[in-house]
């Protein structure tokens, strides 16, 4: 059998089995059905579109493998009760060739047309027997279905097209007939308290300093300095050990944006904004465990965000902390159906349903309309509505991460907060639900827990002054996962987790601030680069580092030079085409995503890996930071160990690298500026 991937679109036959007729596989059907034995006038059209992105995302892993399905058809696809989906055949499955990628993509066209219609696609076109459908729709089936229009990225922009078509229409729904008349309701209700209009005022006028104002810096200042408790606030927070990296006390605001950026100071100016205003009020008692739950989804979807590689760590920040806006607003401004909401959710109501039934509206909803209202940018407004229940897909840029960062880092926080005997469980379950768009499991999450919960403290001690008063606060800063289900072993691609080598991190942060006072001084480009590659070759004790950037004229990747024994042997070979992507340096380049590979030699990985890579015998474990600028791809910094899980990388070193990483994208900016 070849090689079977890992992915929870992709079923995995149960046996094969010899008879007269050939071999066969065998497939666990259980309580789902056939493709071919539902009906589709029972679902409506989100829910067809729901089915047609997970059957199009499959077949994207399956082409990003080299991979392809004799059969991509009705028969050969399971769906359950859920409407989740699974493709059958990995037993059968072929090398992927242009003419094979071509039917797969043609095949999944006529599945949509049939999806849309009941009909098969060799009938009337679907537009005919649909007249009805979205035009969007009946567009991106014809896209799959063209022979003529056939590209290898038409896959992945119908993917996108259907995803943000999904979008639209979820947002739509919550916003439509009467609900829309109970939001004007409630908002004009808080536009009547005594100081709300003064909080929106001030929170507008933040989100007004555009990029391209010459002056925001200054016209931020101002804005924080006509606020004294904002501004005493901000500084004592900015000199917590949660900034406090660069040595010596800030002591004004504009030194304040200067040193941590204008976008960092922005958002902790915001948060504190509103959750001053909050805890300082007729019910900051019943407010308080929300502002601090609140606090520490936004502590953790950052940690997520750096874990996981995002460039938007600081934005996730305040994405999580305004996760709970919704319930914020409702406290604060609606308490008596604050305090109802609560007694029917302790009864084992579903939050967001009960607030529809008494307040008329979700939660999220009113979170979403309120910031929309203060200026904050569609993208962010939308992050803050709740995905669709089931599996959740891989993002489609940068916005859809930042949703999807922020609800993970709201849904683990309710889990968190939540009753004791149900934690493992739910978050099992959280895992699960993200499983296609995330590689993590309870240790990988245990470590972002631990560090988020390090952050917590500092922050509550920084800005509250306070360690632990309340019940909340001391659950969310000592929870553990420690004592989880038994589980069966799931093969994932991850960082490794071993002990804390402090040696390692002093000399990563050591590098960072040598490289820090470079990128202020005179010196040149590529003195800056070769600085980096010595601090990873030094600190971590990397074989070999190397820098690898594309020659515009060949249009191919290369190493440009590096550290270690027999380095120019490695750098003489390095030559990837980033279109073909047939290999590990490619996809990462393409996706934008660190990658760690562990053992270039184990099954899974092997295929993945150039024969000339293989050939050369130098390392079995390496790792790629990609080097991307505004979707320019530029490059990567490599590094490798000659032995397989031979590099024991703690997440604390991991974010240090990526630093270095970032510093070297900021150097290569400058240099073009």
């Amino acid at each position: 059998m070849q090689n079977r991937l890992r992915h929870s679109l992709l079923a995995w036959p149960e046996q094969e089995v010899s008879l007269k007729e050939g071999n066969f596989a065998c497939y666990v059907r259980g309580n789902s059905k056939l493709l071919a034995e539902l009906e589709p006038d029972q679902l409506n059209d989100r829910e067809k579109t729901g089915i047609a992105c997970d059957i199009i995302e499959a077949l994207l892993h399956l082409q990003l493998s080299q991979q392809a399905l004799p059969h991509f058809s009705l028969e050969h696809i399971l769906i359950n009760e859920q409407l989740q989906i699974q493709l059958l055949g990995q037993h059968a499955s072929l090398h992927q060739d242009e003419t094979q990628q071509k039917r797969n993509t043609c095949q999944t066209g006529q599945i949509l047309h049939w999806l849309y219609s009941g009909q098969t696609a060799a009938g009337q076109p679907l537009q005919t027997l649909r007249p009805d459908l979205d035009t969007e729709l009946a567009k991106a089936c014809q896209v799959l279905l063209d022979e003529e229009q056939h590209n290898k990225d038409r896959v992945r922009s119908v993917l996108a097209q259907l995803q943000d078509w999904l979008l639209r229409q979820q947002h739509s729904s919550l916003n439509g007939g009467q609900q829309d008349n109970t939001l004007k309701q409630l908002l004009e209700r808080m536009r009547h308290s005594r100081d709300f209009p003064a909080l929106s005022q001030a929170i507008s006028a933040i989100n007004h300093i555009g990029n391209a104002d010459r002056e925001r810096l200054q016209v931020l200042a101002d804005i924080i300095l006509k606020d004294p408790s904002l501004t005493s606030k901000l500084l004592k927070v900015v000199n917590s050990a949660n900034f406090n990296h660069f040595g010596g006390t800030v002591s004004t605001i504009s030194r304040a944006i200067v040193i941590l950026g204008f976008n960092t100071i922005r958002n902790l100016a915001l948060t504190l904004l509103l959750f001053e205003h909050m805890n300082n009020h007729d019910h900051a008692r019943d407010v308080y465990d929300i502002t601090i739950k609140a606090l520490f989804c936004g502590l953790l979807a950052r940690q997520l965000a750096f874990h996981f590689g995002s460039r938007d760590a600081e934005e996730m920040l305040i994405c999580g902390m305004f996760q709970q806006l919704g319930e914020l607003l409702c406290a604060f401004y609606f308490h008596e159906e604050h305090l109802r909401i609560q007694q029917r959710c302790q009864q084992g109501g579903d939050p967001e349903q009960v607030a529809r039934e008494i307040l008329g509206t979700s939660r999220s909803t009113l979170a979403a309309e309120t910031t929309r209202r203060w200026n904050f940018p569609e993208h962010f407004t939308q992050s803050l509505l709740p995905l669709p229940s089931g599996p959740v897909r891989q993002p489609h840029g940068s916005n859809e991460r930042l949703r999807m960062f922020g609800n993970l880092a709201n849904e683990l926080t309710q889990a968190l907060s939540g009753p004791d005997h149900a934690l493992l469980g739910n978050v099992q379950g959280i895992l699960i639900r993200y499983e296609r768009a995330l590689t993590c499991d309870f240790d990988i999450l245990q470590s972002i827990i631990s560090r988020t919960q390090h952050d917590f403290t500092d922050y509550l001690q920084s800005w509250k002054g306070e360690h632990a008063s309340s019940k909340q606060t001391q659950t969310l800063r000592s929870i553990s996962l420690t004592h989880r289900p038994h589980a069966d072993p799931v093969e994932t691609n991850t960082m490794p987790q071993h002990t804390l080598s402090t040696e390692v991190v002093d000399k990563l942060s050591n590098g960072i601030q040598d490289v820090t006072s470079a990128l202020v001084g005179t010196q040149q480009l590529q003195d800056v680069l070769r600085m980096i590659l010595e601090i990873m070759h030094d600190s971590v004790g990397f074989d070999h580092v190397m820098l690898c950037t594309r020659d515009p004229k060949q249009n191919i990747i290369l190493g440009r030079f590096g550290i270690g024994d027999k380095i120019n042997i490695l750098i003489k070979h390095f030559r990837i085409n980033p279109e073909q992507l047939d290999n590990t340096f490619s996809i990462a380049l393409e996706r934008n995503v660190d990658v760690f590979i562990d053992d270039a030699q184990a099954p899974a990985i092997a295929n993945h890996i150039p024969r000339w890579y293989q050939q050369l015998n130098l390392a079995q474990t390496f790792i790629i930071f990609p080097l991307v600028l505004e979707k320019r791809k530029i490059g990567f910094l490599y590094g490798d160990k000659k032995q397989a899980h031979s590099l024991p990388l703690r997440p604390d070193e991991l974010n240090l690298l990526k630093t270095l990483r970032n510093q070297a994208l900021l150097a290569i900016r400058q240099k073009q500026s």
